[in-house]
């Protein structure tokens, strides 16, 4: 690795032919009108699915996917877990202003978002819910025994895998242009997309000088490449230590970061949310200025429509926020900063929980042994 410019072109062409088989079969023995009963079921309901209640094909499907790779090295998975349960709130703030964002550079990826009319709306009905099963997602992948047989965990990653190739098919269907995009939900895609749950969460995590060591980095991108292989990834598009994960990561990046209006509107939309949970009393645009601080690269903020402070006022508030932040994560061997630290990250975390709850009547399901790390009130 990196991995050549021709190569990834064909993974463009490459799906998930085990998870299309099975969006095949389904369509070949139900009517459309079951067939989307089950899908609106498994997109509204945040609980993994009793796979032995589903129509054959699915419930084949979830049963016979759930093989781990032979290079499943347990102490690496160990290691990401606990670093989860110490430093998850903040994981998630680089995943949710960082991750996620700088997804939207990617012209290809954001078009395949937009055209399921799904992100594009408003905030309650789109953004919201996109960003509660994102986080439904990593909190059940990332519990304690999520690789073992029938974990909720696995479940959900398979229950993903299936949507995504329920997702294909559709456009697929409906005048998809392969040509200028490649397959929906191609194996680039999604190969970028797991590396954005670990390598591109990482980055941020530096940005903030969180003082993970080049272990717990490599244990994060092992962890996530086993979600990978779950998930229908090929195994050629997965590394399992970071220093190569963040080079393919950027080499995906950099071929597919394009200005585009559809970025731009996730982008705003993603700023509005951020907006109701963030401390912005002072700092309106801080949603703003976290993501292009976090990002850090001005060719992928400038792609999305969005720049850090520019009055005198927000740049002193900004920098004297952040450097605060970073002061505090750079002596957390401290046992009284170490305290100041969990309370921000705790303070954080019950805020977005309490977001969904109260604005948006959506309940995230967080399992006993998280909400217990990080103190959840709610």
């Amino acid at each position: 690795m990196p991995i050549s410019a021709h190569r990834l072109d064909q993974y463009r062409l490459q799906s998930d032919p085990i998870a299309d088989t099975t969006v095949k079969a389904l369509h070949d023995q139900l009517d459309s009108k079951a067939i989307w009963k089950w899908y609106q079921q498994f997109i509204s309901e945040l609980e993994t699915p009793d796979y032995q209640t589903l129509p054959q094909p699915l419930a084949a499907f979830f049963e016979h996917n759930q093989q781990l790779p032979a290079w499943l090295d347990q102490e690496q998975v160990r290691q990401a877990e606990q670093l989860f349960l110490d430093i998850g709130p903040l994981y998630a703030v680089c995943l949710l202003l960082r991750s996620l964002p700088i997804g939207y550079s990617s012209l290809k990826v954001v078009k395949v978002l937009t055209s399921t009319g799904y992100l594009s709306r408003d905030v309650k009905q789109g953004t919201a819910k996109r960003i509660l099963e994102t986080t439904q997602f990593v909190l059940n992948v990332m519990r304690k025994d999520t690789f073992t047989p029938n974990s909720s965990g696995i479940k959900h990653t398979l229950k993903v895998r299936f949507l995504h190739a329920m997702i294909r098919y559709h456009l697929l269907k409906h005048d998809w242009d392969t040509t200028s995009y490649g397959i929906p939900i191609n194996q680039e895609d999604m190969a970028e997309t797991i590396l954005t749950f670990s390598v591109g969460s990482i980055k941020g995590l530096d940005r903030l000088n969180a003082g993970l060591s080049m272990a717990d980095k490599d244990a994060l991108v092992h962890y996530w490449a086993i979600i990978g292989v779950l998930i229908g990834v090929e195994e050629a598009l997965l590394p399992r230590d970071f220093k190569t994960g963040e080079q393919v990561y950027e080499q995906i990046l950099d071929r597919q970061s394009a200005p585009s209006e559809d970025g731009q509107l996730l982008t705003r939309a993603l700023c509005n949310f951020g907006r109701g949970f963030l401390p912005v009393k002072h700092m309106p645009m801080l949603p703003e200025y976290l993501i292009t601080y976090l990002i850090d690269n001005p060719k992928y903020s400038d792609a999305i429509g969005i720049h850090g402070p520019r009055s005198a006022k927000d740049k002193l508030l900004f920098a004297s926020m952040m450097r605060s932040v970073r002061l505090l994560n750079s002596h957390k061997q401290n046992k009284l900063i170490a305290g100041v630290t969990r309370r921000m990250n705790n303070v954080f975390a019950n805020n977005l929980k309490l977001y969904f709850d109260t604005e948006f009547d959506l309940k995230l399901i967080i399992p006993k042994e998280i909400k217990a790390a990080w103190k959840l009130k709610y």
